[in-house]
């Protein structure tokens, strides 16, 4: 690739806690970063305080809940015509409804959760990997919370999103180990966030890591070798 040709990442749940910080280290960093939310307006927030800095990403407003294939090849088609690659995706986004049983969860809720966690991500990733493949580094980052944990009592489809994007990264590195991009996954930890708030309502955000300390340990898998 020509050196003038920057690098570019794409940011899943970019209007979120971790996914505003990804994008604001992504920009700093010196790559263009496309910023991926169902929420416009917090995409658009995102993009005029960072404009009004010096550099803003490009937003797409997209839920992962509800796009279907189509909409992904539509949009890897238009990040072709912009850029013409794709160096990095970081799967930032997560849909939480609060804590359910099984017998009272409602299959809405189970199904949107899993689109968005799990369905979603493996159709967006799937779309993207030639533009990932014209990278001499692609890489794939699925940011997971604690499988082991989230197996317990009344996590309903968020849990499941979280063992099931393990398994699909496992099987996508191996799938994808000879030609590329390369595929991980990394828990930042906790860290206070919107998500983490509707269970935890006490938790004193003071005590908690913030974003920009999990939007670290995230970029730190990102540039891992592997």
């Amino acid at each position: 690739m020509n050196e003038d040709v920057s690098r570019v990442v794409l940011v899943t749940g970019a209007a979120g806690a971790l996914g505003s910080a990804l994008v604001r280290r992504v920009l700093a960093d010196g790559a263009d970063c496309i910023a991926l939310d169902r929420d416009r307006r917090g995409l658009e927030r995102l993009h005029d305080g960072l404009a009004a800095e010096g550099r803003a990403p490009l937003v797409v407003p997209l839920d992962l809940a509800g796009a279907g294939p189509d909409h992904y090849v539509e949009l890897a088609e238009s990040l072709h015509a912009e850029f013409g690659h794709v160096d990095a995706v970081i799967h930032a986004a997560a849909e939480f409804k609060g804590l359910r049983t099984i017998e009272n969860l409602p299959p809405d809720e189970w199904m949107q959760e899993l689109q968005a966690g799990v369905t979603g991500p493996m159709l967006l990733t799937r779309a993207l990997l030639p533009l990932l493949r014209k990278s001499p580094d692609g890489r794939v980052v699925f940011v997971i919370d604690d499988p082991e944990a989230r197996a317990a009592a009344y996590w309903a489809g968020y849990g499941v999103a979280q063992s099931a994007v393990r398994a699909l990264a496992a099987m996508l590195g191996a799938e994808c180990r000879k030609h590329g991009p390369a595929v991980t996954t990394v828990d930042p930890g906790p860290f206070y966030s919107g998500l983490r708030s509707r269970v935890w309502p006490a938790e004193d955000p003071r005590k908690l890591p913030t974003a920009e300390a999990a939007a670290d340990i995230v970029l730190a898998a990102l540039d891992a070798r592997h």
